[in-house]
């Protein structure tokens, strides 16, 4: 019996968080509870942003004295969805590329292979990095929109390559089958053999990949927050305390572009860090745990399928002796 236990609770806990963060104009305050500067009674300043954890501030404040925790919530839904977003985009195109090319274009599979055969030995950051090179230094007077829609292109990009030729592989695979096999020489098209006999398959893999490629889009979109390539572009404001140039901040406050914009101040303000550090720490967990127990309930199919199979060997096997031990066969004279 499968069970899915924690991916109902990890995904109920991400969607509460999503949800939070969606609402967070309902609840929140505009300027994340925002205080630069403590004054007393007769107006000396007895404090300066950044403040620790508190029971005013529970995670502490950053140098522009905007409260963690209320950046976390503000920005969660661009972090997930960003990150659900490119996950199904890379599935879904290269799912679809790659059936196009393991049933009607097989000679296409070496060619596809060798063009992106760099991607095997180059990081993914540091094609990430080249290709964003073009919006690393755009303000809020840009559209919004046409920076997150370029990131997004090159995100899902980079991991199209691995989705196309994972598809191509498991096709050939499931085309070796008997099943396969048998409806291709009954005169059935490809077509009628891909929505009935392989889509299922595909249909499953195609949940556990884009599990997988949730932790792929997190870890290069948090790499990529470390190098100043933040999602959204940049907050002409920056950030409080630095000499010229002034340092970048991320516009959309998203978890990447948190730890990125405080990562210099990680030995004074460890605070600033630890909070989106955290947040990330708790997705990715998540997201790792439901991707285990896909995997257990994919093998544990495969499992329960050969003991049933062994099972009804071991049954068949045993009624042929049972019929033969009723007969007494004896030396013909």
């Amino acid at each position: 019996m499968r069970s899915y236990k924690k991916t109902i609770l990890g995904s109920a806990i991400l969607l509460i968080l999503l949800l939070a963060s969606l609402f967070y104009p309902m609840y929140g305050p505009d300027d994340f509870n925002k205080q630069t500067l403590i004054m007393d009674e007769q107006g000396n300043v007895t404090g300066k942003a950044p403040f620790p954890p508190s029971k005013d501030y529970w995670i502490g404040t950053d140098r522009n004295g905007n409260d963690i925790l209320l950046l976390l919530l503000y920005g969660a839904k661009f972090t997930l969805i960003t990150t659900f977003g490119v996950a199904l985009l890379r599935v879904l195109t290269g799912s679809l590329f790659g059936i196009f090319i393991a049933l009607w274009a097989p000679f296409l599979k070496k060619y596809f292979s060798d063009f992106f055969l760099a991607f095997r030995f180059v990081p993914p950051i540091l094609i990430g990095i080249i290709l964003m090179m073009p919006v690393v230094g755009f303000f809020n007077d840009v559209a919004i929109s046409s920076i997150v829609t370029y990131q997004i292109i090159i995100l899902v990009f980079i991991g199209f390559p691995s989705v196309v030729l994972f598809t191509v592989d498991l096709i050939e695979e499931l085309l070796k089958t008997t099943f396969v096999k048998s409806s291709f020489l009954m005169g059935a098209s490809k077509f009628h053999v891909l929505r009935r006999q392989l889509v299922p398959y595909l249909r499953f893999y195609g949940v556990l990949f884009t599990v997988q490629q949730l932790l792929s889009t997190l870890h290069i979109t948090m790499q990529l927050g470390l190098f100043g390539f933040f999602l959204g572009g940049l907050n002409r404001e920056g950030v409080l305390g630095y000499e010229e140039p002034p340092k970048a901040a991320t516009l959309s406050n998203e978890w990447a572009g948190l730890i990125g914009q405080n990562f210099a101040d990680f030995v004074r303000v460890p605070w600033s860090v630890f909070g989106p550090v955290i947040g990330f720490f708790l997705v990715i967990f998540i997201v790792n745990m439901i991707k285990n127990e896909i995997e257990a309930n994919l093998s544990e199919g495969y499992l329960v399928k050969r003991k049933k199979k062994k099972a009804k060997t071991v049954k068949s096997t045993g009624t042929a002796e049972m019929k033969q031990s009723q007969f007494e066969f004896v030396e013909k004279v």
